[in-house]
């Protein structure tokens, strides 16, 4: 279990980057500023950490079943994003609003993903201040993460391909969502019995969802 919620960090951090590079300078520095000071806030909370205390948060089903729902909601905002950016220049001033929102939201998982590196570096450097250790990652993240969101611009020049990966990336951010909600157990007790109704009803909604989304798809093309 604990493999998986490093993996999920470690590419929540990688999609932030490349979200880091769509945006302007100016915002860059905002998002990273968010993130120094939520980690130096975070400090006296990262002091209180142990690590069986962190083994039993990521041994308990209820905590990943909450953390899963911030986790779909951060995946769906990352995809409405990919998807409106791919879109072509927004023309509504609507368009324009929920695209610039989504551009700025940095994602809600980023924050957390913070707060867990720095307790590691709290356990890391047991002989240094602790909150040295605080506002000195403080400080990395307002340096040089923006510098890392421009070296991402750097690897990546094509936008479309930044998006592409984001969109990748998010999804397989969810799926690996639900291995860690899983957690050895089954959110839901299975039964045997066929729901005819049900079933039918589900193929209806997919059926008339499909043919309304290729009727309008059709119609503006």
């Amino acid at each position: 279990m604990e493999t998986v919620v490093i993996l999920i960090m470690l590419l929540v951090g990688v999609s932030f980057l490349l979200k880091l590079s769509m945006m302007p300078v100016w915002l860059r520095i905002a998002e990273c500023a968010l993130l120094a000071i939520t980690a130096v806030l975070a400090t006296d909370l990262a002091i209180s950490q142990s690590k069986t205390r962190i083994e039993e948060w990521l041994a308990s089903p209820e905590l990943m079943l909450d953390t899963a729902v911030l986790l779909t909601i951060d995946v769906a905002m990352q995809l409405s994003f990919c998807i409106i950016a791919a879109s072509g220049p927004a023309r509504a001033l609507k368009e324009r609003i929920l695209r610039t929102l989504l551009l700025a939201i940095p994602g809600l998982m980023v924050f957390p993903v913070v707060f867990a590196c720095l307790v590691e570096l709290v356990f890391a450097f047991t002989g240094t201040d602790f909150y040295l250790t605080g506002y000195g990652f403080g400080a990395f993240l307002l340096l040089a993460v923006p510098l890392s969101g421009t070296g991402m611009k750097y690897l990546l020049p094509d936008t479309s391909q930044r998006l592409e990966l984001i969109f990748y990336l998010n999804c397989i951010i969810g799926a690996l969502g639900v291995v860690a909600t899983v957690n050895g157990r089954t959110a839901a007790t299975g039964v045997n019995e066929l729901n005819l109704p049900a079933l039918v009803t589900i193929v209806l909604l997919t059926l008339g969802s499909a043919t309304t989304g290729y009727i309008i798809f059709q119609k503006k093309s």
